[in-house]
């Protein structure tokens, strides 16, 4: 049932995303034409900068939708059932260790990793393939929320873990002993499912919770009975 919600919810969000694109051109075109009126005294500065603010509070939705359908992608990536089958049925992996499937790699760096970390890797990103690292959710997001999964200390990178650049990524993250988790396959009809997921695998939140409220042992009494 999550996993129809988010489909559905994302169907929503692929059928607006054009009619945001179509206003925000029709509303661009409308801010160049006014940009000239102002310029020649032919309308004032207050209508001027409406206008502008129109068309900037249309692209930040617009870019607000384009940001949540690629975090639905990834979180419907991590609900594909073949990859949660098979993360239940791998072993543990040991601190330093490897690990490679069809559908999944596993890298569980020691490094003390922290989201405050993410700097570095964009700058390697950037020097080694010439544009910046496409992180599809940095930390906590709203649909990591949805989807129940603790997100606080993890960072989600758009990338093949089979793509060149996919590959290089995986290579400097282990050369810098920080862990990943690699989704690798294409799920039919949902999404590509593929991305680097940098950090420890996320947890549910429903585990994390009940592990944060766990009762404090009980202290002997000190009073006789």
């Amino acid at each position: 049932m999550l996993i129809e919600r988010m489909r559905a919810s994302r169907q929503q969000l692929n059928d607006s995303l054009p009619l945001y694109e179509k206003k925000l051109a029709n509303e661009t075109a409308d801010f160049e034409i006014n940009k000239k009126l102002y310029e020649q005294d032919l309308i004032s500065q207050r209508d001027f900068e409406n206008s502008q603010q129109v068309m900037t509070n249309t692209r930040l939705e617009t870019e607000r939708i384009r940001q949540l359908i690629a975090e639905d992608d990834v979180a419907l990536s991590l609900t594909e059932e073949v990859a949660e089958e098979e993360m239940a049925r791998l072993p543990k992996l040991a601190l330093g260790a490897y690990d490679e499937t069809p559908t999944l790699i596993r890298y569980n760096g020691p490094a003390n990793w922290s989201t405050a970390d993410t700097g570095k890797i964009a700058r390697f990103y950037r020097t080694h393939f010439g544009h910046r690292l496409p992180v599809s959710a940095m930390g906590q997001s709203l649909t990591h929320d949805r989807m129940g999964f603790d997100h606080r200390d993890a960072v989600d990178v758009a990338v093949s873990p089979d793509s060149a650049e996919g590959r290089g990524l995986m290579a400097y993250l282990r050369k810098a002993r920080i862990p990943f988790l690699a989704f690798r396959g294409k799920v039919p009809g949902m999404s590509t499912g593929a991305h680097i997921h940098i950090g420890r695998p996320s947890p549910r939140l429903m585990e994390v919770r009940q592990r944060s409220i766990q009762p404090a042992p009980l202290e002997r009494s000190t009073e006789g009975g």
